[in-house]
């Protein structure tokens, strides 16, 4: 099912297909807007922080100690953001599904008129979880990393079942290896798989891995993905300025810059408010939306508000990009990612 939204303040519109994951959003000069006053048009609520597999590379330091959100927190949120027009959240963690109440999320979201999607290690999917996921949530996305066993089981029940299913892959210097082998792999069932989701790594977690390096590997990497056609690619928009040496070959209208602070932002478990996942791990200073409403936060939060201006122009930025004000590709990538130091121009 498409909906169609139109935001009031602005005067744009954004559609999005629950069933694809598609969405769109224009003004009536053709333009895109900035950012969405109202509200965000994505949440991205952790859920939980525990994860029983603790990975050296988890940006939240998940483990077996986390904790899990409230139900009735999580109710509030999603009553505040049906009536900011909120139309898509992603459950995320930690291990989203190993929330006892997990099902509980999914149902109480769709009763709101809210797709929830997710990213699961695989670990704790049940049939239930299955069931519920058809009923009332949208696509689901595996974490792939070796031994790969848990995302091939969830592919195989999210064909079972006509899910919508992802992959969702973290790249960095040593990654890049297998990113290739992934997209090489013959035998693997891409008629199952709707997409591969590339993501940049951050350098957070137990264990500081090396970033991309703009080399022959990137190259060849970029060439390889021009021509794969057994599924979608997309990159997350912390990729931007790594697709700028082939933006050529991209339908720019199919890509947008850093969308945090501007059309999506972050919930912890603990009901603390973001622009990103990651500037809650960075310890940065988020606002409690025990204390707050969604729609205050989002327009006056003070990192909000931070985030928002160190996008809109390169003359506002110091870190960790000085020198976008006189770049060509600026209008293309606004200088990638304000947090860390995972751009190509660095």
């Amino acid at each position: 099912m498409i909906h169609l939204h139109r935001d009031k303040l602005q005067n744009y519109y954004q559609i999005f297909d629950n069933t694809t994951g598609i969405a769109a959003r224009w003004n009536n000069d053709g333009g895109n807007p900035f950012w969405r006053e109202e509200a965000p048009e994505l949440l991205d609520i952790s859920i939980t922080d525990y994860c029983e597999r603790e990975c050296d590379f988890c940006y939240r330091n998940a483990n077996i100690e986390g904790c899990f959100m409230e139900l009735s927190l999580f109710e509030d949120i999603i009553r505040q953001a049906e009536s900011a027009g909120i139309q898509q959240i992603a459950l995320g963690g930690g291990n989203p599904n190993q929330h006892p109440e997990f099902i509980s999320f999914l149902k109480i979201a769709r009763e709101h008129h809210i797709i929830a999607s997710y990213t699961t290690n695989g670990r704790g999917m049940t049939e239930e979880i299955y069931q519920a996921t058809k009923m009332y949530g949208g696509a689901v996305a595996a974490s792939w990393y070796a031994p790969y066993t848990d995302a091939f089981e969830v592919m195989e029940k999210c064909k079972t079942h006509n899910i919508c299913f992802n992959i969702h892959f973290v790249l960095h210097k040593e990654s890049l290896h297998e990113a290739l082998a992934l997209l090489n792999f013959d035998t693997l069932p891409w008629e199952n798989i709707n997409a591969i989701i590339f993501l940049n790594y951050k350098p957070l977690g137990r264990k500081i891995l090396e970033g991309l390096k703009d080399d022959e590997n990137w190259d060849y990497f970029l060439k390889e993905v021009v021509q794969f056609k057994k599924c979608k690619i997309g990159f997350d928009s912390c990729m931007i300025s790594w697709l700028t040496k082939s933006k050529e070959l991209i339908v720019e209208e199919s890509i947008d810059f850093c969308e945090a602070g501007r059309f999506s932002a972050f919930v912890s478990e603990k009901g603390v408010m973001y622009p990103c996942s990651f500037l809650c791990s960075e310890m940065k200073c988020g606002e409690s939306l025990k204390e707050k409403s969604l729609v205050e936060i989002w327009k006056r939060g003070s990192e909000f508000v931070k985030m928002r201006k160190l996008l809109n122009s390169p003359s506002n930025q110091k870190k960790p990009i000085s020198r976008c004000i006189n770049c060509t590709d600026y209008d293309f990538c606004h200088g990638g990612c304000q947090v860390f130091e995972i751009n190509r121009c660095l």
